[in-house]
């Protein structure tokens, strides 16, 4: 069981910390036997009828899973397992967008679904995309948006590969390295870098051999992240291009061939 630990990082004191559920978001999904709605505020936005046989007993296509509304609550973000299935999701699954209105879907690029791989920078959606759950493989940065959804792909250089991002005014900061087919959940060696929409990369940090630094994070103009080994990860802080720390020990955490989303949050 998770155990919330509030920690003053300029004085290391940890005390318990109560941490309340997010607020809601308004998006439900109702089920019945051959159907499936996302329901928002109380109102259908989307139906999807199924489908049961000896080939799919769980119902094809199968759940829907809501990802939260765009940040003016216009736009729904969804997913549907097409077969109920869960080895599917875990080489990605398709993004979609729909209006809280109602109406026609779009189709967003194909990705890992993570929460960490995705982040809203004011009305654009800044995502990494790409295929088969290994998390270094030919994993890419790709921005798109409200109304056509038209997907462009941020970095052309397709020997890096992407991973978790957090938006930095008109761009992201994201972990990247060299693309890979080594599916050792700690062999990564991410970097973090500052990457515009317009393509340009800066790199923010160095970890030594054996290391990756993930999970980036901002608060108060300074970028936070994890720093790991073996699945050990500690917490650093890059202020004014000086990396301090570590700060603070998060312990032991398996990751999903080599994705790793370190549960922190910071608060100035």
């Amino acid at each position: 069981m998770y155990r919330h630990v509030a920690v003053d990082l300029a004085t290391c004191r940890q005390t318990p910390a109560h941490v309340a559920p997010p607020p809601s978001d308004g998006v439900k999904v109702r089920a019945s036997r051959g159907s499936q709605s996302i329901v928002f505020e109380g109102k259908v936005v989307l139906t999807v009828r199924e489908r049961y046989g000896k080939d799919a007993p769980q119902g094809v296509p199968g759940p829907l899973w809501p990802f939260g509304t765009s940040p003016d609550r216009r736009w729904i973000l969804y997913t549907i397992d097409p077969f109920g299935s869960a080895s599917i999701p875990a080489d990605g699954l398709r993004l979609r967008a729909v209006r809280t209105s109602g109406g026609r879907s779009y189709e967003l690029p194909l990705g890992l679904l993570y929460d960490d791989y995705r982040a809203w920078c004011g009305n654009r959606l800044v995502m990494t995309a790409g295929g088969d759950r290994i998390a270094v493989h030919a994993k890419r940065l790709v921005v798109t948006g409200p109304p056509g959804w038209t997907p462009r792909r941020v970095v052309s250089d397709p020997a890096m590969s992407f991973g978790s991002l957090v938006c930095d005014g008109g761009g992201v900061i994201a972990q990247a390295q060299p693309s890979s087919t080594d599916a050792n959940f700690f062999h990564t060696h991410w970097s973090l870098y500052r990457v515009g929409l317009d393509g340009s990369m800066t790199r923010l940090t160095r970890p030594p051999p054996g290391y990756a630094d993930e999970s980036p994070k901002l608060a108060g103009g300074v970028l936070y992240f994890v720093r790991s080994t073996h699945g050990h990860g500690k917490l650093y802080a890059l202020r004014n291009g000086t990396i301090v720390g570590p700060l603070l020990s998060l312990g032991y955490s398996l990751g999903y061939y080599g994705h790793q989303a370190w549960p922190y949050t910071v608060t100035r």
